[in-house]
């Protein structure tokens, strides 16, 4: 399974969307729509993928319980401001492998990965130093039936009209789902020539910040940038041109 997962425009526009809605200030309204546009940049991460470059349409909708946030949706047991929650979540996973649009010819041989669903619930806590939350998921979209857990903290920093929340995390994904996207099979591996690799449970970390600056009270400029480095044996994978990455996204949003 040499994924040299072509972060298509479709995924990476997933990512865009999330960069509109995470920095969510602590006076959001509950039943508040957004309308914007946002913008992002990501190096390749796969061998011979080129780098990323969109610009999206983004939709949001922070309600007490519900919410949209550009591909994903959740649901909250307790109201928005509670000290700690439990939140339903469905999130689109569109990382995608079409072999044909790489430069490589071995990735070429490769099978074609799809997209799927993943369904899961985490678990939030403020705390005096910011908001932890843990998050476990699985792919009910039946595409490759793997599961991930997280743990991340963020420190969210509010002041008049705007904000940033720096935060670290690190997330752990299952064999079955770091095959589907680092692993190459045996029959793979004969096609393509490329050495046969089984992933196993294995993670990655990330550091990051988004920020938010409310120009008027219906208009809303969001930023992110977000640093995500691979560990253990996925960084082994022969399709994987880095094992780090750097994303950095900014939108524009108007309020309703």
């Amino acid at each position: 399974m040499d994924i040299t997962i072509t972060m298509n425009k479709f995924y990476f526009s997933a990512l865009v969307a999330l960069s509109l809605t995470m920095a969510l200030p602590a006076q959001a309204q509950p039943d508040q729509w957004s309308l914007g546009v946002a913008a992002a940049y990501s190096p390749a991460v796969y061998k011979e993928t080129p780098s990323n470059q969109t610009v999206i349409p983004v939709i949001g909708y922070e309600g007490e319980h519900l919410f949209l946030r550009g591909f994903s949706a959740g649901y909250r047991v307790l109201p928005m401001s509670s000290p700690q929650n439990f939140v339903f979540k469905l999130m689109y996973d569109p990382r995608t492998l079409k072999p044909g649009d790489s430069d490589n010819a071995q990735i070429q041989m490769l099978d074609k990965r799809s997209s799927t669903i993943l369904g899961g619930v985490s678990y939030q806590l403020r705390t005096p130093v910011g908001l932890l939350e843990t998050s476990a998921a699985t792919d009910i979209g039946d595409t490759h039936n793997g599961l991930y857990a997280e743990v991340a903290l963020r420190f969210p920093l509010r002041f008049s009209n705007w904000g940033v929340t720096p935060g670290i995390g690190y997330s752990y994904n299952s064999d079955k789902l770091n095959n589907h996207l680092y692993g190459v099979s045996s029959e793979e591996a004969a096609r393509s020539g490329l050495p046969e690799f089984e992933a196993k449970w294995d993670g990655q970390y990330f550091i990051g910040a988004s920020a938010y600056w409310n120009i008027i009270d219906t208009v809303r400029v969001n930023g992110n940038v977000r640093y995500t480095n691979l560990e253990g044996d996925i960084e082994k994978s022969p399709i994987i041109e880095s094992g780090i990455s750097t994303t950095v996204s900014f939108g524009i949003a108007y309020l309703f």
